[in-house]
């Protein structure tokens, strides 16, 4: 019989088992909003869920249910759009991480593919490993991807990395080629906003420097998505998806290793309870 790798197909017993050999576990999670007419909806989280997939057969680690919903206050006026406020989203998150400890894990790996969320799970993690609860490590897969990939997002357009864009574009390329609508790519331009230029969709150029100003996303770009897409490709997609699943399998095994907590077992309080 071939190992399981995707959590809720394990049997109480298999689960406990696992907990006491030091399992990792992944835990995918992104959003579900308007990412412009060409990109899908959830973009984010189909990244992070098929490198989990890719990831758990490939190590011991074991695949949580991926976590569809994120912080996407910037684009709830917008089609599609599906939000958690700040604090339900952390305390959502919060009760999946105590409950992994409860079942005595203690290392679990959450790919991140939307900044809006990775803030709020930074404060949590430093907090429950102060605590001595559980041990947490994030990836963006993102940034890993340009990064590992960086020769084949050279010499891209200054607006290839906007909203909807790269390398988020050529991944979903790669990854859900039949859904994606080249043909409805909006203009990556970015509106002044009360007159000053946008440099991005929170920063605005003032004098010699840069503010902070807090626009919905349609007021920068009436699509809700702004992005130079004329270099994005399913190849390099490819190339930089199957990198970065070589880099989160050794990250995963260099992580299962690492005493970030003390040996402790099961803990005995309501796995749901905050703080």
């Amino acid at each position: 019989m071939s190992r399981k790798t995707y959590l809720p197909l394990l049997t109480n017993e298999e689960a406990a088992a696992a907990s006491r050999a030091g399992e990792v576990l992944l835990l995918p999670l992104g959003t579900v909003e308007s990412n412009g007419p060409h990109q899908i909806l959830g973009c984010d989280f189909i990244v992070a869920e098929r490198l989990a997939e890719v990831v758990a057969a490939r190590t011991n680690a074991l695949r949580m249910p991926t976590f569809h919903y994120g912080i996407s206050e910037l684009h709830g006026g917008l089609p599609g759009t599906f939000a958690l406020s700040e604090p339900l989203f952390t305390q959502m998150i919060e009760a999946l991480l105590r409950g992994a400890a409860h079942n005595g894990f203690k290392h679990v790996v959450l790919f991140n593919c939307h900044r809006h969320n990775h803030q709020p799970i930074e404060i949590l993690a430093r907090a429950l490993r102060r605590e001595q609860c559980i041990g947490v490590a994030v990836i963006d897969p993102l940034e890993v991807a340009r990064d590992l990939a960086r020769e084949q997002f050279a010499g891209d357009p200054a607006g290839a990395v906007g909203h909807g864009g790269e390398p988020l574009m050529s991944l979903i390329a790669h990854l859900n080629p039949d859904d994606i609508r080249m043909d409805r790519a909006a203009s990556p331009d970015l509106a002044t906003f009360h007159g000053l230029q946008a440099l991005s969709s929170t920063r605005f150029k003032f004098g010699g420097s840069k503010v902070g100003l807090f626009p919905y996303a349609e007021e920068v770009n009436a699509s809700g998505a702004w992005a130079d897409l004329s270099t994005m490709s399913a190849e390099r997609g490819q190339i930089a998806f199957e990198r970065l699943c070589d880099f989160t399998v050794d990250f995963v095994e260099a992580f299962r290793a690492m005493p970030l907590i003390a040996e402790h077992s099961p803990r005995g309080a309501n796995p749901g309870a905050g703080a």
